[in-house]
């Protein structure tokens, strides 16, 4: 190694995805032949297969004569590490049956591999008179242990992978393990597949942060049971989570969506969410639902979606109903805005309610039908009607479950929900210093004194506590060599008193590019597009830049893309999954509020501007949505230029 290679990656914490693989029936084969053929076979395998990790982005840490370790995640982190480790996984097991299938080498049709997979903190060093570069920890001895106990030609992963890649894959829950050092057993899971169409929107970033959730036992319980005894029914049931911002609820949903997917059942999970700038769009909640079913994206080309939409429905559908087949297929594309029809009548409205439930329950004869309804306090009205009478009409029978949450407001507004569904509330939690560690495994060094304040200052609130977390890690505030009063002092010097104050500083600290485009994009929405951002930036000043700056658009939309690729890797807003980067694409703040004290910064003068360019850039698209959404921004453009000067009027 020269000197301009040696320690050319920092040493540094990090959560890393750990992949073994082993070739199962190479030492009996290897006794059978000649030193000669044996080294053929093992290079013949690793030609084939290091690609494959290559291909993926994994880093191969070292070859094992018939094994092999690689990495994600370290010595640089991806956007999708662990479904990157899953998938070059599966396609390994894949490539050593195709390559022994090709080889003229004999016995080695028979050679299988198996793979283990777990994820988790580790320390990225340099080792050994080589000064190799690898990553050592628990996370990496579980990974060795779960390839141990694979099956030939089957992956087998960690839970916190599984909490990576829930939604992009079917796995099915094998029977714990004990692990040599570890004193609980360990829950592996089998890998059977890819879905084909992920029930889920999955949003996701650089560097996660591993969790665990604590404190809701009871209530993931309770979801349980209803889920037990939910296909007893001959209507669908509704289990609804309520609770105030930040509370866990969307934690619950996922955690209860993980346990139903690890059972092994015939289930199919379809899930949506309502938007603030989405609640005066009809459908919006069901268009997103059945849009990600059918895998009709927002940018396809009309014809494209339309044979999308067409497809899904026949797949689906038996075939000696072809009459309303082809009136769902027309009725509720319009419902998906596919052509346009965003305002039906009241007689079109009864119609589209028959034809999804129909649709519904054509899926829900295939597999068990689990809808999860997240924010439900911003449905629009219309979808909103449409889940209630999918809950009040009996005939003909529908077997469903819709795993849902709100805030507080939701039922406030709209009581009559409390007799529509099964109201689970979530009150803030007590953190204990226990608690505190189960959450968050890579604070266990730290005392309790310290973890005690932390508990106190997160107020209940896990999101609070996962601030106040990730807020330390990015200070590199939890290192072992800090004396425990020396990071007292300067955790509460650190840790502002309230979200709020948090969520703040976390902007403060960013960028100028991040900070800038995080104001930008709370102007669009919790939702928000790379096309709204650039739109507001090429017609008035950038936020915390001098209002005279003036740069050429290249220059802007440079600054644009590296604040974006910065407020990801900050963890504070995710691009969506499957996204490329283009105009369209589309990402999601982390929380709603974290859009609203972004937002909260900017001055009424500046927001007028910022609205006025972001409804001309939705009324330049084709999209009835966009449409929609443009009133509203141009709405709000001179409710703030009222504010500022009394007037009107617009800035031209």
């Amino acid at each position: 190694m020269t000197a301009e290679t040696r320690n050319r990656f920092p040493e540094e914490r990090r959560i890393a995805t750990v992949l073994f693989a082993d070739v199962h029936g190479f030492t009996p084969l290897a006794e059978q032949l000649d030193y000669e053929t044996v080294s053929d076979l093992v290079k013949g395998i690793w030609l084939s297969l290091d690609k494959i990790i290559e291909q993926h982005n994994g880093y191969i840490d070292k070859h094992l004569g018939d094994g092999i370790m690689a990495i994600w995640g370290a010595p640089f982190a991806g956007d999708n590490d662990a479904v990157e480790a899953v998938s070059a996984g599966l396609e390994l097991v894949k490539a050593l049956d195709e390559w022994c299938a090709t080889t003229r080498i004999p016995g080695a049709e028979r050679l299988k591999l198996r793979v283990g997979i777990n994820s988790g903190p580790v320390f990225a060093a340099y080792i050994g008179t080589r000064n190799e570069y690898t990553v050592i920890g628990d996370t990496v001895n579980v990974a060795a242990r779960l390839e141990q106990i694979a099956e030939p030609s089957t992956v087998v992963i960690g839970e916190n992978t599984l909490r990576m890649v829930q939604g992009s894959f079917r796995v099915k829950a094998l029977d714990p393990t004990h692990v040599k050092g570890k004193a609980e057993a360990v829950q592996p899971y089998r890998v059977e597949g890819r879905l084909i169409n992920p029930g889920r929107i999955r949003y996701q970033s650089a560097d996660s942060l591993v969790t665990n959730m604590v404190g809701r036992e009871d209530e993931l319980e309770k979801l349980k049971q209803i889920y037990d005894r939910v296909f007893e029914n001959t209507k669908p049931v509704m289990a609804l989570v309520v609770g105030e911002v930040g509370i866990g609820k969307s934690r619950l949903l996922m955690e209860f969506s993980n346990h139903l997917e690890a059972l092994g059942d015939d289930i199919h999970i379809l899930s949506s969410r309502g938007l603030a700038q989405a609640a005066r769009i009809p459908f919006y909640l069901w268009r997103v639902l059945l849009r990600n079913r059918f895998g009709v994206r927002d940018d396809d080309a009309v014809t494209l979606a339309n044979e999308q939409w067409q497809q899904g429905i026949e797949s689906v559908w038996e075939s000696d109903q072809t009459a309303s087949k082809i009136e769902a297929t027309q009725v509720l594309g319009e419902m998906i805005g596919l052509s346009g029809n965003l305002n039906p009548s009241p007689e079109q409205l009864q119609r589209i309610f028959y034809l999804t439930r129909e649709l519904l329950r054509q899926m829900g004869k295939r597999k068990r039908l689990i809808l999860l309804l997240d924010d439900l306090q911003w449905a629009d009205r219309e979808s909103l009607q449409l889940l209630t009478y999918l809950l009040t009409t009996e005939i003909p029978p529908l077997q469903m479950l819709i795993a849902s949450a709100a805030r507080p407001e939701f039922l406030k507004l709209q009581p009559h929900w409390h007799n529509l569904a099964r109201v689970i509330t979530l009150q803030p939690l007590e953190f204990t210093p226990a608690m505190v560690k189960k959450a968050y495994p890579n604070l266990h060094n730290l005392p309790d004194s310290i973890l005690e304040e932390m508990a106190l200052r997160a107020e209940g609130n896990p999101y609070f506590l996962e601030e106040i977390v990730k807020s330390l890690i990015k200070a590199g505030l939890l290192s072992e060599n800090i004396p425990t009063e020396e990071l007292r002092s300067r955790m509460l010097a650190q840790i502002p008193e309230s979200l709020r104050a948090t969520l703040q500083a976390r902007l403060d600290n960013l960028s100028r590019e991040a900070r800038a485009v995080a104001l930008l994009a709370s102007v669009v929405g919790r939702v928000f597009w790379v096309g709204a951002v650039m739109a507001q930036a090429r017609a008035a000043p950038l936020p915390g830049t001098n209002p005279n700056f003036n740069a050429p658009e290249a220059v802007i939309d440079r600054f644009i893309q590296e604040g974006l690729r910065q407020l990801v890797r900050a963890e504070l807003a995710f691009p969506r999954s499957g996204s490329r980067f283009s105009q369209e694409q589309e990402y999601i703040f982390k929380n709603s509020y974290l859009r609203d004290v972004a937002y909260s910064l900017i001055p009424n003068r500046n927001r007028a501007l910022y609205h006025k360019a972001v409804a001309d850039w939705l009324r330049a698209k084709t999209d009835p949505a966009f449409q929609s959404m443009a009133l509203e921004h141009e709405q709000s453009a001179r409710q703030s230029a009222k504010i500022n000067t009394g007037t009107l009027s617009l800035p031209s």
